[in-house]
């Protein structure tokens, strides 16, 4: 073989040269613009895929940061110009925005029973004697838990951000603080408090004790909950308890304003609507009330099919004085109200921008027409 000139070799040279000097540019181009992306998503350059734990000294709660994941958990996922994607499963997630938490993976990290169907339904519908509620015509009604993080991503995703002004929270229901302990991670702005009727003195119901036990101890930060004068003992149905726990510990001079309440409590539909009456009217402009557990029990059935259809109608109310059969079924809270929304087993209420109000403690309690509405007195007749 023929050996090179000096002029071929100092040809290849610079051809070998020229090569390695576009690798190293397009190397520096494609890492710049991962940098810029990282910066416009607000995540740190270094931060994995992966869920990465992160102490913020913010109502002395620890939190957690999720970094936005391109799918949806369960493998592949489709996204349809829609605000979330759909995984391979067929569950839909709706995507945190830019700065907000995730509150599917906080949930599974909590072990709440607010994100488990995703989890548990593939396997119930491949043996339907392990469901929860087998053979129920709608599938997503077999499995143990729920799919609540679509809304609450949707409707909470803005509170979870860091650079949110300082607002209160409340939970009625603690049970044994997962749901809890979940709020505190993806609320880290929150100054969160919660009500539980089991940590009570223990004894007779017939005393006003509680005689079930208190599973709430069951929390590893039960007694710090307490300490930090956020967990509140009581029963969260009694207007004079909760009147005592708002003046004493959530309206103070130096409390941040009221915007969040979740009713998670004992799925009584009496319970629930309590929660609406009092809570309501407190919660400050464009607010959020979410009530849980709506789903056909015989303890909760009164909501779905007494009190929402009033509160519906009231939601659309005029007050034309043409139409003198029309009047307002809940005038405590429906000039208050701004929209409803509802998913599988859930419903959001939503403040309009009337200013927070008090009302005396019979304002507060439950009207007697709120699980009948046949009590209604604006009932039009042939619509109901």
């Amino acid at each position: 073989m023929r050996s090179l000139t000096l002029t071929q070799r100092l040809l290849l040279a610079n051809v070998v040269t020229m090569l390695l000097v576009t690798w190293v540019l397009l190397e520096y181009v494609n890492n710049n613009m991962q940098l810029k992306m990282n910066e416009k998503t607000g995540w740190p350059n270094d931060l994995p895929a992966t869920v990465t734990a992160k102490t913020h000294d913010v109502g002395h709660a620890t939190t957690t940061t999720t970094k936005p994941t391109k799918s949806a958990p369960g493998g592949t996922s489709t996204n349809n110009g829609q605000i979330g994607t759909t995984n391979a499963a067929g569950f839909y997630f709706v995507t945190p925005k830019d700065g907000e938490r995730n509150f599917y993976d906080l949930g599974v990290a909590t072990s709440t029973d607010k994100v488990t169907v995703p989890r548990v339904l593939p396997g119930c519908l491949e043996d339907d004697s392990s469901c929860t509620r087998p053979s129920c015509v709608r599938p997503e009604c077999r499995a143990w838990g729920h799919h609540y993080d679509t809304l609450y991503q949707q409707r909470l995703g803005p509170y979870s951000r860091e650079d949110v002004a300082p607002f209160q929270f409340l939970e009625i229901g603690f049970y044994n603080g997962a749901g809890y302990d979940l709020y505190r991670e993806f609320l880290p702005r929150g100054e969160c408090h919660s009500m539980e009727i089991a940590c009570i003195e223990e004894g007779p119901v017939e005393e006003g004790k509680w005689p079930w036990g208190n599973f709430a101890a069951k929390n590893p930060r039960y007694q710090q909950y307490l300490d930090e004068g956020l967990l509140h003992c009581g029963d969260a149905n009694d207007v004079v308890f909760l009147d005592k726990i708002w003046r004493e510990k959530m309206n103070r001079d130096d409390a941040p304003p009221l915007r969040i309440v979740v009713d998670d409590g004992a799925h009584l539909a009496e319970h629930m609507v309590q929660t609406l009456f009092y809570w309501f009217p407190k919660i400050q402009p464009r607010g959020l009330l979410i009530v849980e557990d709506i789903q056909p029990i015989q303890e909760a059935n009164a909501f779905r099919t007494q009190f929402l259809p009033q509160i519906m109608k009231d939601l659309h109310f005029c007050g034309d004085p043409k139409e003198k059969k029309d009047d307002l079924c809940f005038p405590t809270i429906s000039l208050l109200l701004a929209s409803i929304h509802c998913e599988m087993h859930i419903c959001i209420f939503e403040r309009n921008d009337k200013p927070a109000k008090e009302l005396t403690l019979e304002e507060s309690k439950s009207p007697d027409n709120a699980l009948d509405m046949s009590k209604c007195k604006s009932k039009v007749h042939g619509h109901w």
